[in-house]
């Protein structure tokens, strides 16, 4: 039976994939540059360089479980990240894309470089994962659960980046881009309300 625990976890997070942040972007140019099964490689960098910051937010979870004091602070920052990136999204302007060609097409490893640079270069990752982690999953959860956690998230990141490339790597894709805007939108309320709520169970605590 799934826990409450791990499917609030994998609701956040799939929220979470379907924002578009920088890695997104990098995926659709891209895509719709050179194709889905190009682009597949920069999705393998952007999951190595997630795996990396999901491994380091572990560590400094449980490095920060011998100082009790300082995982209230952590968790409210993380609720009010979490509104923050909602804000982020509810106030961001409709995104405009252009059509580029390729004149010539970049090596598999550049691609795989690009993503894995896309990702751990990012801030925002470490901000996002320490947030969900300490605000979702208890410390009490035992390591084989944690480790779980990580693998299913790195495999729904995955699937879900080689999908948004498959479908942007056909010419006919770029009419589901009309549909980003009011989506971006949604995600945006949905992290407010959770980021919210987190805050006010914290606070009332």
């Amino acid at each position: 039976m799934l826990s409450v625990e791990f499917i609030t976890l994998t609701s956040i997070y799939f929220l979470a994939l379907l924002s578009p942040g920088q890695d997104f972007f990098l995926i659709l140019r891209t895509a719709l540059l050179h194709g889905y099964k190009l682009a597949w490689w920069s999705c393998f960098g952007i999951a190595l360089g997630n795996t990396l910051y999901i491994a380091l937010a572990y560590i400094g979870h449980e490095t920060l479980i011998q100082f009790p004091f300082l995982l209230p602070t952590i968790e409210l920052l993380g609720g009010l990240f979490l509104v923050y990136l909602g804000y982020i999204l509810l106030t961001a302007p409709r995104p405009t894309y252009q059509r580029g060609i390729a004149h010539s097409l970049p090596s598999r490893l550049k691609l795989f470089n690009a993503g894995f640079l896309s990702a751990i270069l990012n801030p925002k990752n470490t901000l996002f994962y320490l947030s969900i982690l300490f605000t979702i999953v208890s410390p009490q959860t035992a390591l084989h659960v944690k480790i779980a956690y990580a693998g299913w998230m790195i495999s729904l990141l995955l699937v879900w980046d080689m999908f948004v490339a498959f479908l942007l790597g056909h010419q006919k894709a770029s009419k589901l881009l009309d549909f980003l805007y009011p989506i971006q939108k949604i995600i945006g309320s949905g992290l407010i309300l959770f980021g919210g709520y987190t805050l006010f169970i914290k606070l009332s605590a």
